[in-house]
């Protein structure tokens, strides 16, 4: 009897997954997660999306009154091919230019070295987005901090959020918490993000101190686009240069909590040696208005912990050489408003809270920043004039 309990047993173990892969097999391709826009430039953008089967995923874009064409990336010399993450960059787009687009798939149901037998091929429904031009008259945008994976706070904000008028949108540190799975990127914030507006408007991430932390933070670049791949970047929008910086951790790579795996003070020595180089370049100088994107404020603060006080030691000399004319943070969970004489280094920083975002406009005048709270109250206000 208890050799036929074990053959019974490893049977229905078997025709479990005899069943399950069947099922597999019976399920038509779809898409799981997106569309969202990455990387959004003047001349190009990145749409990214995921499906549930192995296929060839592409993008159809048209402007005007034009005809859908057929976008597909190839890596060395080989169309791109993907079962989960698919990320698809157009080129040679026009400045300032409305486009639609559908994402297409195709199924591969024998994929063999000399023979490819296809299956079904799905498309979208249409989205739209535009690209960025450099005469904008104003852009629009919004930054979100410190949501710790949660993502009904998210949405709440974005709720209120006048979301129709903005450009893009700046998640700015800390919107996971320690991320230990794949699943906890959509349901923290992505799958949020793109029903409300990331199908059709982008969003730049900045990388938080808590980002940092779980075994799945290394796999997040993964679910974006970044500059040159890197954390810190620098985009050109209208008049205005954003730079982008990665704040790091907050306490010393030997403590104990980071079991030996942290190494961001070199990483940080690194990324200063870029930033140099950004604040002289001919984008950055000729820039009407110059906005920092930074988790962890770069002040001088007798409280500052270990990562701020490296910040403000290394990098805050380079920004107030450079003339930038605001700093966006979060990292302290309260708002403050910190005028140019005071934060040390000669430029104004606001800090926004955990339980609050920003709204910004730019236009030729200056910069306005209204704080605003969980039902869309504006409860502080600036204007920066040029």
């Amino acid at each position: 009897m208890f050799y036929k309990g074990i053959f019974f047993v490893a049977f229905l173990m078997l025709f479990s997954v005899s069943t399950k892969t069947v099922a597999q097999e019976d399920e038509s391709l779809t898409f799981l997660h997106g569309p969202y826009l990455q990387n959004v430039t003047e001349t190009g953008a990145t749409i990214i999306f995921s499906t549930n089967k192995l296929s060839v995923p592409g993008v159809l874009i048209k402007s005007g009154d034009g005809k859908f064409e057929l976008i597909q990336n190839s890596t060395d010399g080989l169309i791109d091919v993907g079962k989960n993450i698919h990320k698809v960059r157009i080129e040679n787009l026009d400045p300032g230019q409305q486009y639609q687009y559908k994402l297409f798939a195709k199924e591969f149901i024998e994929y063999h070295p000399y023979k490819v037998v296809y299956g079904e091929t799905i498309n979208s429904e249409v989205y739209s987005f535009k690209t960025f031009a450099s005469n904008q008259k104003q852009i629009n945008f919004t930054v979100f901090c410190d949501i710790h994976h949660q993502a009904d706070k998210l949405g709440k904000y974005l709720d209120s959020n006048n979301i129709e008028k903005q450009d893009f949108y700046f998640l700015n540190g800390d919107i996971l918490g320690h991320i230990e799975e794949e699943a906890q990127v959509y349901s923290g914030f992505l799958d949020t993000c793109i029903s409300k507006f990331a199908a059709e408007k982008p969003f730049f991430y900045a990388r938080g101190n808590h980002e940092t932390r779980g075994k799945f933070a290394r796999n997040l670049k993964n679910y974006l686009d970044l500059p040159d791949n890197s954390f810190y970047y620098a985009v050109s929008i209208g008049n205005t240069r954003f730079v982008i910086l990665d704040s790091g951790e907050d306490k010393p790579d030997t403590q104990e909590v980071y079991a030996g795996l942290a190494d961001f003070d070199k990483f940080r020595l690194k990324q200063l040696e870029w930033l140099k180089k950004e604040v002289v370049s001919k984008e950055f100088k000729k820039a009407q208005f110059n906005i920092v994107i930074v988790h962890m404020p770069i002040i001088k603060n007798k409280e500052n912990r270990y990562g701020m006080e490296f910040l403000a030691e290394h990098f805050g000399p380079v920004l107030k050489k450079a003339k930038i004319d605001l700093m966006i943070s979060g990292h302290m969970h309260k708002n403050k408003w910190i005028n140019a004489k005071k934060s040390g280094f000669n430029y104004p920083v606001i800090i926004c809270s955990n339980n609050d975002y920003i709204e910004a406009e730019v236009d030729k005048t200056g910069i306005s920043i209204h704080l605003k709270n969980l039902d869309g109250d504006i409860i502080d206000e600036h204007k920066i004039e040029k």
